[in-house]
């Protein structure tokens, strides 16, 4: 009969912490909530993730805090978040391409992949574009571009090489499918490829929408790499448009857990994120920084930036 007792009485304690446990679950958030942003304050990437938190925080009534670890192109973020966080939910993180490809990158290979990540909601979108000078006259449009650089190199830059970099991409995508000729010149960032493009340095810029829609009177916008036309950019056809290809390219930015969260709390933190990112204020900031918002959530999200890695392996001849 002790034995018995002993059982029922360690079955009940079992019983009575899974209850509390599964309570703690449908009662979450319970505690603040950490976005982790891999970029130092104050710059772009900072400030979308400053209103998506404001506006998180009228979705999930808790404090949601916003903490800078800055570092190898967010890798010092990221390492930590994935390996030394708990999974319990109160903490998800800024995450973008070089986060989900950084695994193939062939300088910098990391260990992590898109697995790795519990993708939540994607929250901007800058499609690739490539300019010319308004003045040109070697080349007017995108055919004639291209027609030009398969007997004559072209010059243009990117802040970094391999498969990370959209602009890089775009300048390998344009040799191997185009048969042009494509030096890239290696920038500290996009302001320094801007300054090289003003300056006649460079002979065309691969650059993102908001690069060119700051001081439009600088470009003439000739392709632009997405699914459809942008409304900052009415008047750019796609390469599709043009019957020269079919590439999209892109820069995204969105927000992850780590894997092992419970089900239930992703599921309500996509909930609440992808309200949040469509509160009307928080789109109105990001609009006047210039972002393209585009909401991809869950599964969607997860193809949109899968789409895209198959797209860069192709063109950089990586296997998965």
């Amino acid at each position: 009969m002790k034995k018995s007792s002993r059982i029922a009485g360690i079955v009940t304690a079992l019983t009575v912490l899974f209850c509390s446990a599964a309570a703690a679950e449908n009662d979450w958030p319970t505690k603040p909530i950490t976005l982790v942003c891999g970029y130092s304050a104050g710059g772009s990437s900072d400030l979308g993730c400053r209103y998506l938190a404001a506006a998180l925080e009228k979705q999930l009534g808790v404090p949601v805090v916003v903490e800078n670890r800055p570092g190898s192109g967010s890798w010092v973020a990221w390492n930590r978040f994935l390996h030394n966080t708990p999974a319990d939910g109160n903490t998800f993180a800024l995450v973008n391409l070089s986060a989900v490809f950084g695994h193939y990158d062939d300088k910098t290979p990391r260990k992590e992949t898109i697995d790795d990540f519990e993708l939540l909601a994607n929250q901007a979108i800058d499609y690739q574009v490539i300019a010319i000078r308004p003045d040109e006259k070697r080349f007017t449009d995108y055919k004639s571009l291209l027609e030009y650089a398969k007997s004559n190199e072209l010059l243009t830059a990117a802040s970094s090489t391999g498969i990370t970099s959209g602009e890089a991409s775009v300048a390998r995508m344009l040799e191997k499918f185009h048969g042009a000729k494509v030096s890239v010149v290696p920038v500290g960032g996009a302001g320094d490829a801007n300054t090289m493009f003003i300056s006649g340095n460079i002979d065309f810029l691969i650059g993102n929408v908001g690069d060119v829609t700051l001081n439009p009177e600088n470009y003439k916008v000739i392709v632009l790499f997405a699914n459809e036309r942008d409304e900052q950019l009415p008047d750019v056809p796609t390469e599709k448009e043009l019957g020269l290809g079919d590439y999209v390219s892109f820069s995204a930015r969105g927000y992850a857990y780590m894997k092992g969260v419970d089900p239930e709390i992703v599921a309500k933190m996509t909930q609440a994120v992808s309200a949040a990112i469509q509160d009307p204020e928080c789109l109105e900031n990001m609009r006047k920084m210039g972002v393209n918002v585009e909401l991809y959530s869950g599964d969607a999200y997860k193809k949109l930036l899968n789409d895209q890695l198959e797209w860069r392996c192709r063109i950089w001849d990586v296997k998965r």
